[in-house]
């Protein structure tokens, strides 16, 4: 074996080992992600290959972020699960590198890379776009971000337990067409009335599901697409961000009575 072969071999068993245990969260360099974007772009293109999880830890690859915590190798069944911990372990983090830390997230991408992309029993893995993965803080793709997007809904805009069942039921690989939806639209997820009305609508505490048949025919009446076409009407009319979700609710017309709890 090579000199240079044995030392690499070394690096990447000390990775795996610092891998399974509690990390001090980091953040990605420029150099870091960029080798973490080129592996999601082999893993599109069918190569089966592990993550290169020495970029973690690797001094080129990865720095300290201040007032960080500690993040622990965890499954979680949800997104609603993965953003009520990361809320808990980053609180002490910069408020700025919390909602546009394109290298936090990043890092935070590659710690739980087998959680937001898992490979299958053939040990292929369906990555998607990259921004799932590697943020791009704006509206239009942020809440894209598998880890970033549950953080932003859950702690950003300040829907808590409450209101983020609805958007963050999914499994931790998955964006459900309501967080597309919503959390995509800034007049929305940041108007607390419209994301408690559509809650109340669309979302059921039994099976802790959206309700079925929510996300039906485009134009079927009371459905999601339904609801965003009524909001954006009644936005020209009344001041939705004053009203509670109830009293939006009250202002929809009949087509959405089958829905209310």
């Amino acid at each position: 074996m090579r000199p240079e072969q044995k030392i690499r071999s070394d690096q990447e068993i000390r990775s795996e080992q610092e891998f399974r245990a509690a990390q001090k969260v980091r953040k990605l360099t420029h150099e870091g992600v960029e080798a973490f974007r080129r592996y999601l772009e082999r893993l599109r293109g069918d190569t089966i290959e592990d993550p290169p999880i020495h970029l973690l830890t690797d001094a080129k690859a990865s720095r300290a972020v201040h007032g960080a915590g500690c993040v622990e190798p965890r499954s979680f069944k949800t997104r609603l699960d993965m953003a009520r911990y990361l809320d808990s372990v980053l609180e002490g983090i910069d408020a700025d590198e919390l909602e546009s830390g394109v290298g936090l997230w990043s890092w935070l991408s590659l710690f739980y890379f087998d959680q937001v992309c898992p490979p299958d029993r053939q040990g292929e893995r369906q990555p998607g776009s990259a921004y799932r993965y590697i943020l791009v803080p704006d509206y239009r793709h942020g809440h894209n971000h598998l880890l970033a997007g549950a953080h932003l809904v859950y702690s950003v805009f300040g829907l808590g337990e409450a209101l983020s069942k609805l958007l963050l039921c999914s499994r931790t690989d998955s964006e459900n067409s309501f967080c597309k939806e919503l959390a995509g639209r800034q007049n929305v997820i940041t108007n607390r009335g419209i994301m408690a009305a559509a809650h109340e609508l669309y979302y059921n505490p039994h099976t802790r599901r959206p309700k079925r048949g929510a996300l039906n025919k485009k134009n079927a009446p009371g459905t999601l697409a339904r609801f965003i076409h009524v909001i954006q009407q009644l936005d020209l009319n009344y001041d939705l961000y004053s009203m509670t979700g109830a009293e939006i609710v009250g202002l929809l017309p009949a087509e959405f009575d089958p829905w209310k709890n």
